[in-house]
């Protein structure tokens, strides 16, 4: 568990929810119980990761013949179909604010090395659906853009949901449900979308997604962008330079909350993952 934060089981409840909303059959038999696993004993579940995420593909992709096509249709494709992948790396992620930093450096490590054996445009989703695409938590995908850079997916979807409205009420209305969490039916990676709606060169609905979102989800969402932020940071230029550039992007009400987060720290060390 983190530093002064506890497990809120609706919270964590929630997010496990959120990665299974598609019933693959896959995801049902192999990650469910693996979600359920990262909550009730996640060093155990950590370990399991890479098994998990193997043993589920095998199954997506045998036929009625016991033919395990998987090889030939990732040579095709250019990678699995996302379903699974995503529900493995959301169980993750529901669960990962509440790890001590130990256990998200192991987390991340594995999976790192599912995603270092793949060619980096189809991780980040350059050249197919992509991998960090659907993950959904903030401080996990933050980790991941502070010791893979190449992993991280960018804010194309944020970019693309906002196309589609022409008010922030008109977007809430369709994509944010009554807890202020998005739609997952709606939203592939609820951190590019929550991040995507608080820059002010994105929209102008900052203050707007400030009163209208999760509470939970948006302290998380600013910590996430904080890390992000300074993770990389060694110099007090550096410092001073990111604090000026978030403030000139996010809404005034979380200005305080940036410094908070920036004095606390707790992001992954990219020494760690060289």
């Amino acid at each position: 568990m983190t530093e002064d934060s506890k497990w809120d089981i609706e919270q964590m409840l929630t997010g496990l929810n959120r990665a299974f909303f598609q019933h693959d059959v896959a995801v049902l038999e192999h990650v469910e119980p693996f979600a359920q696993l990262m909550k009730d004993n996640p060093d155990k579940g950590i370990d399991m990761i890479s098994k998990v995420y193997n043993h589920s593909l095998n199954q997506s992709y045998t036929n009625e013949k016991g033919e395990n096509m998987r090889a030939f249709i990732e040579a095709i494709a250019g990678g699995p179909l996302e379903t699974v992948p995503w529900a493995v790396y959301n169980s993750v992620g529901a669960v990962y604010p509440y790890l001590e930093r130990p256990q998200q450096d192991k987390a991340l490590q594995k999976l790192l090395k599912i995603w270092d054996g793949i060619n980096y445009g189809y991780v980040n989703g350059a050249r197919s659906t992509g991998h960090t695409t659907g993950i959904r938590e903030p401080l996990l995908l933050a980790d991941i853009h502070n010791v893979r850079p190449l992993y991280w997916p960018g804010l194309d979807e944020a970019r693309l949901v906002l196309k589609q409205f022409s008010s922030f009420e008109d977007l809430a209305e369709k994509i944010i449900d009554k807890d202020g969490l998005f739609r997952p039916q709606l939203v592939n990676s609820d951190f590019q979308v929550g991040y995507g709606l608080l820059r002010s060169d994105f929209c102008s609905y900052g203050e707007q997604y400030v009163q209208r979102a999760n509470p939970s989800f948006l302290e998380r969402t600013v910590q996430g962008i904080t890390w992000m932020r300074f993770g990389r940071s060694t110099t007090e230029e550096d410092i001073e330079e990111g604090r000026k550039r978030l403030h000139e992007l996010l809404p005034t009400s979380v200005h305080e909350k940036v410094e908070l987060y920036r004095q606390k720290g707790g992001w992954a060390d990219p020494q760690k993952f060289c």
